[in-house]
């Protein structure tokens, strides 16, 4: 968000937002053969001499580090903590793994339906329309009636992270993690200009999820007022959402991707809408955070025997696969805090998992599985370990095909353009406010790959200027990688 920003320096045109970074040449090295030297020269710009810089460059058939620079140092992050989690949900689940989402009736013994029990299993992908179809069962069935409508869920407690900003928690990035996710547990708010001096328009893509969000609205419609409204805030500990400032008359929509305040119920309410719409009638509806088991009575009474439960369908989502792709391509939060969530709840050890990557114990701290706390600690040695063990894995291809691709998908799509570098390099992207990260494997000519990670902390100057730099060490990795005519000469440089 906010304006775009544009600033020369030297020969590279560095364009902020979206637009892709622009190289006017292929490296700013005046001997590409001196990769330490090359790296030096990036890392000594006046622009970045205040920053935390980590690199470790490893090659990937020889396992020679052919550049280090604080490789085993801790740096926070950001979303290059998404290579470690969809790592182990590949080696601990498998790429066929699918998230199940069941649904079942408990009746009475005489037939009539006492719950309509949905049971979340931590899909990120279930939709609206995939509700839809799978409550169509009903109709097939001839129910046309039941006396409660069950939702299985998380307690609210476990489903936000406490080590995560508190002002983060209502966009979409930063949405509750929890067992019955629907739509992502993101809402769509549109801010139009009215009348002038009449408040904004603000319109809701879902109404269901939108009126979870108590609005106050005293952003006003001008003619003299900015293209772009300010941000809303929420007011910490409730669910009111302010807009403050103004809006031009004849500005654009705005929209805004929040999350939704209580997911749990958000998905009641939903179900309850769709049996509406087909003609089901209900009795009433609530949210219970335990298992199905608990909803029966005690199975050493008598009552016990006047129900059974009765699977009725099951939502299946896409396979792992499908999902570490968007997790890793779209750096989706949601997607990588419920695979960490799923690991959990099935015990399964993470630890061991790493381990068996080749990742070291003592090189990671983790508090999430997407990287949005701070909190989380990894070196770029780490980063690098990761990519080496996916690169000889059974998994390893899809893997790889999970992640953005250098100038043409993902969070790469507007990088490296220009560069000898467009679909060379397959990586990860992190970014947070003084916060960038880059890692990925970058193929080079002679049927050689590089393992690349870099990480900058403490960075004063715009992401954008950052990620410049970044992408101007891949590619004085892949120039000097051709200039040795696919020899690895020691290009180590000293911590």
């Amino acid at each position: 968000m906010g304006t775009r920003r544009s600033q020369q320096i030297g020969s590279i045109l560095i364009l902020g937002g979206s637009l892709p970074l622009l190289f006017t040449s292929v490296s700013l090295a005046q001997n590409t053969c001196d990769l330490p030297g090359a790296i030096a020269q990036i890392l000594d710009r006046p622009e970045q001499r205040q920053s935390q810089w980590g690199i470790a460059i490893q090659d990937a058939h020889t396992e020679q580090t052919i550049y280090e620079h604080n490789g085993d140092q801790f740096f926070v992050p950001a979303s290059a903590l998404k290579l470690l989690t969809t790592a182990a949900a590949l080696e601990l689940l498998g790429a066929d793994y699918q998230f199940q989402t069941p649904i079942s009736l408990v009746r009475h013994i005489h037939g009539d339906v006492r719950y309509l029990v949905i049971e979340g299993k931590g899909d990120p992908t279930l939709t609206t329309a995939k509700l839809r179809d799978a409550l169509a069962t009903l109709q097939t069935q001839g129910i046309t009636a039941v006396e409660e409508v069950i939702i299985l869920d998380s307690p609210p407690s476990q489903t936000l992270n406490s080590t995560w900003e508190w002002s983060d928690l209502p966009w979409y990035y930063a949405t509750a993690v929890n067992r019955l996710i629907l739509n992502e547990n993101t809402v769509e708010a549109t801010v139009t200009p009215s009348r002038v001096g009449a408040p904004v328009n603000l319109n809701w893509s879902d109404a269901i999820a939108g009126r979870q969000w108590r609005l106050d609205n005293q952003q006003f419609t001008s003619t003299d007022g900015p293209a772009i409204p300010p941000e809303p805030i929420q007011t910490y500990g409730t669910n009111t959402l302010s807009l403050r400032g103004s809006l031009a008359a004849d500005a654009a929509p705005r929209r805004w991707f929040l999350s939704v305040p209580d997911p749990g119920r958000y998905a009641l309410e939903t179900v309850q809408l769709i049996l509406r719409e087909q003609g089901i009638t209900y009795g009433g509806g609530r949210v219970v955070h335990g298992d199905l088991a608990s909803l029966l009575p005690d199975p050493l009474g008598e009552e016990s025997q006047r129900y059974e439960i009765e699977p009725l369908t099951a939502i299946a989502s896409p396979p792992l696969a499908e999902i570490i792709k968007t997790t890793n391509q779209d750096s989706n939060n949601l997607f990588a805090e419920t695979l960490l969530k799923t690991l959990q709840t099935q015990e399964l050890d993470l630890t061991a998992a790493f381990s068996a990557l080749g990742i070291e114990a003592g090189s990671y701290r983790l508090r999430d599985g997407s990287g949005l706390s701070r909190h989380n600690l990894v070196t770029p040695t780490a980063l690098v370990q990761a990519l080496a063990a996916m690169d000889n894995h059974t998994q390893g291809s899809v893997f790889r095909d999970s992640l953005a691709i250098a100038g043409r998908t993902g969070t790469l799509q507007n990088r490296f353009q220009n560069t000898p570098v467009v679909n060379q390099f397959f990586g990860k992207t992190g970014t947070m406010t003084h916060v960038s990260t880059l890692t990925g494997y970058l193929d080079l000519p002679n049927d050689n790959t590089m393992l690349v990670g870099i990480m900058a902390n403490q960075t004063g100057q715009p992401a954008s200027i950052t990620r410049q730099a970044m992408d101007e060490i891949v590619v004085a990795v892949h120039d000097w990688q051709r200039c040795t005519m696919g020899r690895s000469p020691n290009a180590h440089a000293p911590n």
